[in-house]
């Protein structure tokens, strides 16, 4: 049986509860969201006591045949979670697996979860076995096109409203993050005592927030406002933000920016290509500013800089990365860029 994320609930407020369910996708919140909802629903069903098995290339896939063939002492049902990163489990893992399925204990519920899987793994025996004695459930990551819609459901849930705008605002912050985009719904909700939000509301409790944002720190950075983008470096520094955490989002925005730099330079207009690596209304002015600044070339040079940060996130060396986001930020805002140019 194959279900949809939307499809569960309705299909857990059901008689009977499927013995096998297996999560799969590579959006965190969506498969965490599944995998709650089937254990809330199976916690009413009687099933008391749960075991979880975290799969590794070391894990000895015996230990799924004693658990489910002991007695417990606590319950007569459980719940026995399969955690594994990569949905194939291998020969050994796979022949367990198969086994489960021919042979179902209906004291037993098997969650599985994994990353997404592919079309080999869905024509092996033991998947297709798995298939036929319980539900599948593929999880696809939300297109940036559909984040706003998301938003304003998920708002809509905690019985408050949204505007269109509002949620593209929150939408453009968290660039496709649904972990992220709950939480400024959730926060949003507590602290806006009206029923509808609206973008006013959320560039307000953005300003209010302490925490300076990594995304509007590249921002600043793009628009060449260079005293703004080192005093928020500093604040993300001084709160303890994760040195490979900001690189991370920095080189996201940055890799896109020289990709644009070539295609335009290429010939490709500027609004197809915002368009097409969807450049809402709100960063085209940023993106603008810093594409006058720079050329692609230029950008290549910055770009190899990034790659001398790497290496040092990689080593010993980890908190120099703080001075060299410095210079790059500065270099990105057209500031102190000499050193990066070749003869």
């Amino acid at each position: 049986m194959r279900l949809r994320p939307e499809q569960l609930e309705m299909h857990l407020q059901g008689s009977a509860l499927a013995p096998i369910y297996f999560v799969s996708g590579d959006e965190p919140l969506q498969k965490l969201e599944c995998i709650d909802q089937i254990r809330k629903t199976a916690r009413t069903q009687g099933y008391d006591e749960r075991l979880v098995f975290n799969v590794d290339k070391s894990f000895d896939w015996d230990s799924i045949n004693q658990a489910t063939g002991n007695l417990s002492l606590f319950s007569n049902r459980r719940i026995i979670e399969l955690r594994m990163v990569s949905p194939k489990p291998g020969k050994e893992g796979g022949r367990v697996l198969l086994e489960y399925a021919e042979q179902l204990n209906e004291d037993n519920l098997l969650i599985i979860s994994s990353e997404k899987m592919d079309k080999s793994v869905q024509n092996t025996k033991w998947f297709k076995a798995l298939e036929k004695a319980g539900a599948i459930i593929q999880v696809w990551p939300i297109n940036p096109a559909q984040l706003p819609g998301w938003i304003q459901s998920r708002t809509q849930s905690k019985q408050k409203r949204i505007t269109l705008d509002a949620a593209r605002l929150i939408a453009q912050r968290v660039e496709g993050n649904l972990l992220a985009a709950r939480q400024e719904i959730e926060k949003l909700a507590l602290l806006i005592d009206k029923d509808t939000i609206d973008i006013e509301d959320v560039i307000n409790a953005v300003a209010d927030s302490s925490r300076f944002d990594v995304f509007e720190m590249i921002e600043s950075a793009f628009l060449g406002n260079s005293d703004r983008t080192l005093m928020m470096l500093n604040g993300l520094k001084n709160e303890g933000t994760e040195p490979m955490a900001l690189f991370g989002a920095l080189m996201w925005e940055f890799r896109r920016l020289c990709t644009i730099a070539h295609q335009h330079e290429a010939g490709a207009s500027l609004e197809k290509l915002f368009n097409s690596y969807r450049i809402w209304d709100q960063k085209k002015r940023p993106m603008n500013a810093v594409l006058k600044r720079h050329s692609s070339k230029s950008l290549d040079q910055l770009l190899n800089y990034c790659a001398a940060i790497d290496k040092n996130l990689k080593s010993s060396q980890k908190l120099q990365a703080w001075d060299q986001f410095n210079t790059l930020l500065l270099a990105i805002a057209g500031i102190n860029t000499t050193k990066f140019q070749q003869a």
